[in-house]
């Protein structure tokens, strides 16, 4: 039987996590996947060092996450029943220590395959677009991560922008999108926004190659953008196509890089507003 994509959200019952559950039940419901919500109390003891204390204090505040755990995921399915067809398997989980590592954990021991989680978009380089503690987890992540920007809504029509730079691993990564997707049959838009003004006619053509022997029923088109401005012309380019989630692969490569850079980030901030999936290869370890 095949395995069922597993998809972990973790969420503070903020309305950005509820933004970003919605989404996860959608897509869920879309590629046919399963959820595991988790959430990581902030714990304030205020009791000093009594052990009983401090025991029954801690059973309290994961008695009040269940329940709200229970109301926010009620509220969520009834925002969004109308568009499902089924709602998705959920499994919940609270678990107590710092946020960043226990989500971190969560994703390993449970061996899921994607992330969702909502950022509001903090101002600091990196964060400005994608927030501290998302930024973090794509950074550290042992799984692909789906980040969903505030107020972003789910649309039925996936239209999937691939930003490339022509890397050797990327028809592979394509073709790991396309599986993940292949349920919502989506378009997917690979655009090289070719800033040395360079010719990737044979790049193109290998490509090409690739995919029409691994996916031949793929619905893929190219665009080799020659540009002096990568994110002016990548928002120009979302619009324009109509992207409704932008795919790129590893942030530690020099592409994503330079897409984050200070300079460029300010703008994305305030101009893309699309979920970003940023691939990696999962630690099997």
């Amino acid at each position: 039987m095949k395995k069922r994509t597993k998809i972990l959200v973790p969420v503070d019952f903020s309305a950005c996590s509820e933004n970003a559950l919605a989404f996860a039940m959608q897509l869920a419901d879309k590629i046919k996947a399963n959820l595991q919500i988790l959430h990581v109390p902030l714990f304030y003891s205020g009791i000093g060092d009594n052990p009983v204390s401090l025991s029954m204090s801690i059973h309290e505040q994961v008695r009040q996450s269940r329940i709200q755990m229970k109301n926010f995921i009620e509220k969520v399915t009834d925002n969004v029943r109308l568009s499902l067809d089924k709602i998705p398997t959920i499994q919940t989980s609270i678990e107590l220590g710092k946020v960043e590592f226990t989500i971190l954990k969560e994703a390993v021991s449970n061996e899921v395959d994607y992330i969702i989680m909502g950022t509001q978009g903090e101002r600091s380089t990196l964060d400005r677009y994608l927030g501290t503690m998302a930024s973090n987890i794509v950074k550290n992540a042992p799984c692909s991560v789906i980040v969903i920007p505030e107020n972003t809504e789910f649309r039925k029509k996936i239209e999937l922008g691939y930003a490339t730079d022509f890397s050797e691993i990327d028809p592979s990564e394509i073709w790991k999108v396309v599986k993940l997707f292949k349920p919502s049959q989506p378009a997917i838009k690979c655009v090289h926004f070719n800033e040395k003004q360079v010719n990737n006619a044979d790049k193109i053509k290998e490509f090409k190659s690739y995919l029409a022997e691994n996916a031949p029923e793929l619905n893929i088109e190219f665009y080799d953008l020659p540009v002096n401005n990568t994110v002016e012309y990548m928002n120009y380019f979302i619009e324009n196509q109509n992207i409704s989630m932008l795919v790129m692969y590893k942030p530690e490569r020099t592409f994503f890089e330079s897409i984050f850079h200070k300079s460029y980030t300010q703008k994305m901030a305030r101009h893309v507003n699309i979920p970003l999936l940023v691939l990696k290869q999962k630690n099997n370890n």
